[in-house]
């Protein structure tokens, strides 16, 4: 079985620049949709939505390559009861992909491994 490690950091000024309801809809499942309309806070909503965005880019890195064309919303970061993020995907449902997001002031960092 071959391990495989990707990794992303994204600039929130980045992100901030691109935010508009197209841009949200084509990054964000409907669940995470959910969960970032419900956010009060406009840097908590940068903070959520620049690190799903950074955990599927680490997430295309660790597979290099699909067979269809990967759509972001078919890959989603949810949280676990303990707010630790994990990985749903139609892509590679059989596999375990283990995902750790991380920001500091400007950034987010995003790092996923299959086992």
């Amino acid at each position: 079985m071959n391990k495989e490690i990707g990794v992303d950091i994204v600039e929130f000024a980045q992100i901030k620049e691109k935010i508009n309801d197209r841009f949200v809809k084509r990054i964000l499942s409907i669940r995470e949709l959910e969960k970032y309309n419900s956010i009060n806070n406009e840097q908590r909503k940068l903070e959520y939505i620049s690190g799903r965005f950074a955990a599927k880019e680490a997430y295309t890195k660790v597979y290099k390559k699909f067979l269809t064309p990967l759509n972001f919303v078919d890959v989603e970061v949810l949280t676990d009861e303990f707010g630790a993020p994990y990985i749903e995907s139609k892509y590679m449902p059989e596999d375990t992909v283990k995902v750790s997001i991380s920001h500091s002031k400007n950034y987010v960092i995003a790092i996923c491994l299959k086992e």
